[in-house]
């Protein structure tokens, strides 16, 4: 498969940076010298987990969204928002705060765009299994996660509530993975996992 860009970037612009996004304007041309604009936002990633207890019920979170002012049914997750933090340490302190959950055995499920078509956020997703309760004090959640609650439910059950509509789309693939892992069908490999410091190698790999 031909991995070549079909232009070139002649100029890029960043015209707004924010604390969670960074949005970049490259100005393209083809061989043909025909140019356009391409809007991407730049997102340093996250990380997420779908969480599954010794019992075999699915444990997710649901949360208020400003965004889409509704609440959501997710899997556990977080921004790559630390710098120099491993992606596996960022997704354990992820699962503290949200969850209040920690060790257990992290399982490499995928890694994917959300939404390529104007975004650069690339998700990492894993399976968590064997977690325990934090005894104690646990690290506190940040101040807009107030109101989130924790969700334990049958693997069906969590596959039809998680559906929406409208769904969030790293709970769905995070579930429908881990349908088809059950079946039987399909194995993650583990040889694909993000290396740790796979946000910062990703930001390096940016135009400009």
């Amino acid at each position: 498969m031909n991995q070549a860009a079909p232009f070139r970037i002649v100029e890029t612009r960043r015209p707004f940076k924010g604390k969670v996004v960074t949005v970049r304007v490259d100005r393209i041309v083809d061989d043909d010298g025909q140019t356009g604009d391409r809007e991407v936002v730049e997102h340093n990633g996250a990380v997420a987990a779908l969480v599954v207890d010794d019992d075999g019920m699915v444990v997710l979170v649901d949360q208020w969204r400003h965004a889409v002012g509704a609440r959501v049914l997710e899997v556990a997750a977080g921004k790559y928002d630390v710098d120099g933090e491993a992606v596996e340490d960022a997704l354990r302190r992820e699962l503290a705060e949200e969850l209040r959950v920690e060790g257990g055995t992290l399982t490499f499920l995928a890694s994917f765009y959300t939404t390529p078509g104007w975004s650069d956020e690339v998700l990492d997703l894993y399976l968590a299994e064997g977690v325990t309760p934090i005894e104690g004090d646990a690290p506190a959640a940040d101040w807009e996660e107030q109101g989130i609650e924790v969700v334990r439910v049958p693997f069906e059950e969590a596959l039809r509530r998680a559906a929406g509509p409208p769904g969030d789309a790293k709970t769905l693939v995070a579930l429908g993975l881990y349908g088809l892992k059950l079946a039987g069908s399909w194995a993650p490999d583990q040889a694909d996992r993000p290396p740790p410091d796979a946000p910062a190698r990703r930001a390096a790999g940016r135009p400009g």
